[in-house]
């Protein structure tokens, strides 16, 4: 008897990240022949994705810049801080910011990329590489 089994893992323009021998790595794509990296990847249905090569980022990214939004106090949310960092690939990534409480992000500072549960699914985000508290 044949059993055929299905991949299940989503294709990378649908969750742009996979786990890589214990380490969470961004997914990005290259047109060849071209340089720089295009985030996320193209979805299959692009006319350009024959023309793309999957690349995995394994790097450690810094942030370049963060701001944190505050909700209406209606909609009794806690404030979200925000990101852009940069990948020593030449890539600028903006996600949410996962600090431990009290710990405020630093313009500069060398983050790892990790996959956060939200009531709607995971999502990637950016936490600091180093979690010691800094007042």
């Amino acid at each position: 008897m044949n059993i055929t089994t299905q991949d299940t893992t989503p294709a990378p323009s649908e969750q742009p990240w996979r786990d890589r021998n214990g380490r969470t790595v961004l997914l990005a794509c290259r047109r060849k022949g071209h340089e720089g990296l295009h985030f996320p990847p193209l979805p299959a249905t692009s006319p350009l994705f024959a023309e793309c090569e999957l690349i995995e980022l394994d790097s450690t990214p810094m942030l370049y810049s963060y701001t944190v939004v505050h909700s209406s106090p209606k909609a009794n949310k806690a404030p979200q801080a925000l990101g852009l960092a940069d990948f020593p690939e030449g890539l600028r990534v903006f996600a949410r910011l996962d600090y431990p409480q009290g710990r405020s992000p630093r313009i500069g500072e060398a983050l790892r990329l990790c996959v956060s549960d939200t009531p709607t699914g995971p999502i990637y985000s950016f936490a600091p590489l180093n979690q010691e508290s800094v007042a």
